[in-house]
């Protein structure tokens, strides 16, 4: 019972201390290519579709089926995400402790002099392990959770092959024996398919069983266990062979050379990255998550020399160290061991991450201990114990500390700017983050920052050219997403952002045809398909645009704006239950999202439920006090409903969060009206049309503004120009046909009010007023004919008119039928 109590002490020890110093990390946004792996990654959006998320990465499918996991549950809130990588980060740290103490079982180790030290030293490596700071990128950077999870497979696997073979040594019932051993070769194949790290784990295997079972150059080495472990070598080569995921085919290429330096100067390269690591480890300070490091290309460059010099030091120490020290020694090779797949010959795209240390840290943190334990053991327990908690809290607070740099975009690029001030990257991601926050100036000087250090930075043109589009500066964000394809003429991402620059300039063939391009590089692009929807509502080809919707909503279920743009589509071709349950559903997903609200309230108004119209309005006002559409068109609601003061406030609220919005100067110039000021309602109708010279209902309510004053033929040039810019619309026509009337020309009202009834034969207002002018012609018949027509459609005719006729032609009603 007793050594129950320790070992869950031990574990509680180490849950509480790493959950101390991450704590402050559970709300910390998404960082660099968790936009890629988690944000925009379609193949994770669905966790059924297990088929879809391995045919994305399959040497790290196990990784992915976790983010699918948390997007399921979590979406896009980032604490569930920190909660799973934490987990992960807490459990590989009672696995470094468990590892531990099942070494000192070994017949290697049961008779040292700090064996009976066992239990503190396993304690103190899983503390040392859970509190360094260099392990924050692997556990607060969340997409580097391939990292974690895939040292916590690899040491569980060790651990089970290590109880296996302890109870077999001691004669135990097979039947546990073999239990644990095969739950080794499952945690071995899961890590194998988690990531490509994993593939050293055979060799480790065999290192432990030459290093702690065949103890002191006695007993044979036991080929039967450790054999199975290296058929689990063939898994990543073969599935990397054997797949054709994009993943897959992107490291085939960095392998190949793409990574821009060849495996020699990579080789080279990495000996000073190495002993960057080893610096790292002993004192971990100027943390940096994007090193400006430099690439060597000879063997007798001084930094290299003095590298490998050094480093094959310390490997020769390890070996003479075996005999008498051989758990100092084995932590020494683990540290190198798992090294080995990113610092060695296989070229990456970055010489040096942090994460990458992880699972080396592993065999840090037994060296320190136990080399301090060898040490000083002599002297006193005590001091070493105090000592190494010196450095557990030295190092926790040093995590704490930095883990704050890891709060938003900002200040962790800031950092690297702060500490790399001559690479481009940083620069690049800090202009992304400028650009998210709508500071566009400083995000362009980054950009021209990062172009200036590398002027052939694909994402910095790309990046730079999205921030011209929402400056309005189209032709310069067209000319920096040309230079970026010029540079690489594969990349899906930049024709849709040229795209959606042509789309805003009125290029919608040459937009299409950028989306098109986009999506035959990506076919699962959900943003192309998308924004070639938009086009396709643009043109009137309703059914296009709903099939592109459809495909952008089958790669990303929760994709809100497909949802939404779906739904108007739909509310278009007159299906308004499908639009309601359209929007409906974007606010199930995300119960915050505006837009979704504003569109429903406006379909809800078209319906005529104005309640549940301005309920809407004021929901997606409430949510987005900047929404300046919405503030417009509640104040068209209340301008329906008679409350002009209560429209006048949101049209000037409009107005105010955007002094460009013509369609509030044209509603507010209406409001006008209403209030009996002619004056003004002509101000706004002049800065609205100043504002879009194609506004076509700001020339018509204009023009019936200076009809309204007794300037008809100003009054006609307007509606003229309204009719000119949109020949469909009837407003324009029965308003110029109202002035034609008062200018006694009866023959042109009539033929306007007849092309408003061609246009739409459902619009009473207009054979009313063409009844009028028949009558006044003494054309009885043809206004007796328009006044049957509109009590036909159900609506009440006018009273006056109908006994003006009655009286004029001398006959009933009846009688005319």
């Amino acid at each position: 019972m007793t050594s129950i109590y320790k070992k869950l002490t031990s574990i509680l020890f180490i849950f509480c201390l790493g959950t101390i110093v991450y704590s402050n990390t559970f709300f910390c946004p998404f960082h660099f290519d968790d936009t890629s792996f988690i944000v925009d990654n379609s193949f994770i959006k669905n966790i059924h579709d297990l088929h879809r998320i391995w045919s994305f990465y399959p040497c790290r499918f196990i990784t992915f089926i976790t983010l699918a996991f948390n997007y399921h549950f979590n979406h896009l809130e980032v604490s569930g995400y920190h909660l799973f990588n934490l987990g992960v980060h807490l459990i590989s740290a009672v696995m470094v402790w468990w590892l531990v103490l099942l070494t000192f079982s070994t017949s290697a180790m049961k008779n040292e002099k700090i064996t009976p030290h066992a239990n503190s030293i396993a304690l103190l490596a899983g503390l040392v392990f859970v509190s360094h700071p260099v392990q924050t990128e692997a556990v607060t950077y969340i997409w580097q959770r391939a990292a974690s999870l895939v040292a916590l497979l690899y040491v569980a696997s060790l651990c089970f092959y290590v109880q296996s073979r302890l109870l077999q040594d001691r004669n135990k019932s097979p039947n546990w024996p073999r239990f644990l051993y095969a739950c080794s070769l499952i945690t071995a194949v899961l890590a194998m398919f988690t990531k490509e790290d994993a593939i050293t784990l055979p060799v480790m295997v065999m290192l432990y069983e030459f290093s702690f079972f065949k103890a002191k150059g006695k007993g044979r080495f036991n080929w039967r266990a450790t054999t199975p472990f290296l058929f689990t070598l063939i898994i990543i080569p073969l599935t990397l062979h054997l797949t054709k995921s994009v993943m897959s085919q992107r490291l085939q290429l960095i392998v190949g050379g793409s990574s821009g330096i060849s495996p020699m100067h990579y080789f080279l390269s990495e000996s000073r990255v190495i002993v960057t690591y080893l610096r790292l480890v002993f004192v971990p300070i100027n943390q940096n998550l994007d090193y400006d490091f430099p690439t060597f290309n000879s063997i007798f460059q001084w930094p290299v020399l003095i590298s490998f010099l050094f480093l094959a030091g310390v490997l020769y120490f390890a070996k003479r160290l075996f005999l008498r020290y051989r758990l100092v020694s084995f932590s020494i090779f683990w540290f190198f061991l798992t090294l080995l797949p990113e610092s060695s010959f296989l070229p990456l795209q970055d010489l040096i991450f942090e994460h990458r240390l992880y699972l080396p840290l592993v065999g840090f943190s037994i060296f320190l201990v136990t080399s301090l334990f060898y040490l000083f053991e002599k002297k006193g327990v005590t001091m070493v114990i105090i000592a190494l908690a010196a450095v557990i809290a030295c190092n926790s607070f040093l995590t704490y500390q930095r883990n704050k740099i890891w709060k938003d975009d900002f200040t962790l690029w800031n950092d690297s700017i702060h500490k790399s001030p001559l690479k481009a990257r940083p620069y690049n991601n800090r202009g992304l983050d400028y650009e998210r926050q709508n500071d566009f100036t400083r995000a362009l000087s980054d950009y021209d920052r990062a172009l200036e250090l590398k002027p052939n930075f694909i994402e910095a043109y790309n990046n730079r050219g999205t921030t011209y589009d929402k400056l309005g500066k189209f032709a310069q964000a067209i000319a920096d997403y040309n230079k970026a394809l010029a540079l690489n003429p594969q990349y899906a991402e930049i024709y849709n952002n040229r795209g959606s620059a042509k789309d805003k300039l009125g290029q919608w063939t040459q937009a299409i045809a950028d989306y098109n391009k986009a999506i035959e590089l990506n076919p699962d692009h959900a943003e192309s398909y998308n924004n070639r929807g938009s086009i396709y509502d643009k043109l009137g080809q309703y059914h296009e645009a709903i099939l592109d919707f459809d495909k952008a909503i089958a790669l990303n279920p929760i994709y809100l704006e497909a949802i939404n743009n779906r739904a108007s589509v739909n509310e278009k071709l007159g299906s308004t239950s499908q639009a309601i349950t359209g929007y409906n559903k974007a606010i199930e997903i995300n119960p915050r999202f505006a837009q979704a609200y504003y569109n429903r309230g406006l379909t809800f108004e078209k319906q005529g439920d104005e309640r549940e119209a301005m309920s809407n309005f004021n929901k997606a006002i409430a949510l987005e006090p900047q929404y300046a559409k919405a503030y417009c068109d509640r104040g068209l609601l209340y301008y329906k409903l008679g409350k002009f003061s209560e429209a006048m406030s949101d049209f000037n609220k409009a107005i105010e969060i955007n002094p460009k919005f013509a369609e509030a100067y044209n509603n507010r110039g209406s409001d006008w009206v209403q209030e009996g000021d002619l004056t003004q309602a002509l101000g706004d109708y002049n800065k609205a049309i100043a504002l879009d010279p194609h506004y076509a209902q700001a020339y018509s309510n204009r023009g019936l503004n200076f009809d309204k004053q007794g300037m008809g033929q100003k009054a006609l040039a307007d509606l003229n120009k309204a009719i000119e810019l949109d020949p469909q619309y009837t407003d324009a026509y029965i308003n110029r046909g109202n002035a034609f009337a008062k200018q006694n020309n009866l023959i042109q009202a009539i033929s306007d009010y007849t092309k408003v009834i061609d246009i739409n034969p459902g619009f009473a207002l207009a054979y009313e007023n063409r009844a009028i002018l028949y009558y006044q012609l003494k054309d009885y018949d043809k206004a007796w004919a328009d006044v049957h027509k509109i009590e036909r459609s159900g609506q009440q005719a006018n009273q006056a008119l109908i006994s003006a006729l009655k009286q004029a032609s001398a006959m009933t009603i009846d009688n005319v039928k």
